[in-house]
């Protein structure tokens, strides 16, 4: 059977956990909760119809303790190039309503979500290299890991055979910061953990 939906798209993380992240491997995040930006910009796809090449979003997070643990909340960025159509189907994507492993997962996990926001999204993609800024919001600036003695440049990668995000990412370090009044957010975190990865998802989940 043909996949329901399909898209292709360069994905930048951030969270506020150690290098590589301990929820990546059923452990507790490293300072007791979660706070993550990430963002999403699809080379390729179309979800229920309606293509989504080009589209660029982003999606604030908050857990007070471990993800599996809930009551998170989340918001929806979603750059306004992107015509109605185009938004809607972000919208149904991330609300988990037509499946894909985190965008079906993650919204179990939430109490609460922000309506969407319409804001313009920076991108720049260079792998461990990379950056995204929504406009008025935030900020994701991803780079190498360097070595604590010798200041050389340290690259790693993670794979996961299960992972509902991706199943193989570059691990950086991320400098970032959120603030969302509306949201009470006011996040700012230097070298913490950071992925970047080209993934193809289906409503099975990453590929």
């Amino acid at each position: 059977m043909p996949p329901k939906w399909s898209l292709t798209a360069e994905y930048i993380q951030s969270c506020n956990c150690d290098y590589g992240c301990p929820c990546n491997f059923n452990a507790l995040p490293s300072r007791g909760n979660c706070e993550a930006l990430l963002g999403y910009h699809i080379t390729k796809g179309v979800v229920g119809g309606t293509k989504l090449d080009g589209v660029t979003f982003a999606q604030g997070l908050y857990w007070p303790r471990a993800i599996h643990q809930g009551n998170g909340v989340a918001r929806l960025y979603v750059d306004p190039r992107a015509s109605a159509a185009q938004r809607k189907a972000v919208e149904e994507l991330v609300a988990g309503k037509i499946g894909g492993g985190v965008f079906e997962i993650f919204p179990k996990t939430w109490s609460k979500t922000y309506s969407t926001k319409a804001a313009k999204i920076g991108w720049r993609f260079g792998g461990y290299d990379s950056k995204f800024t929504v406009e008025g919001v935030g900020e994701v600036a991803s780079s190498h890991i360097r070595n604590p003695v010798s200041g050389d440049t340290f690259e790693g990668k993670i794979v996961l055979p299960g992972g509902i995000t991706w199943k193989k990412a570059d691990v950086s370090s991320v400098d970032w910061w959120l603030r969302d009044p509306e949201a009470a957010w006011n996040m700012r975190h230097e070298k913490t953990s950071g992925f970047v990865c080209t993934v193809s998802f289906t409503e099975k989940g990453p590929a």
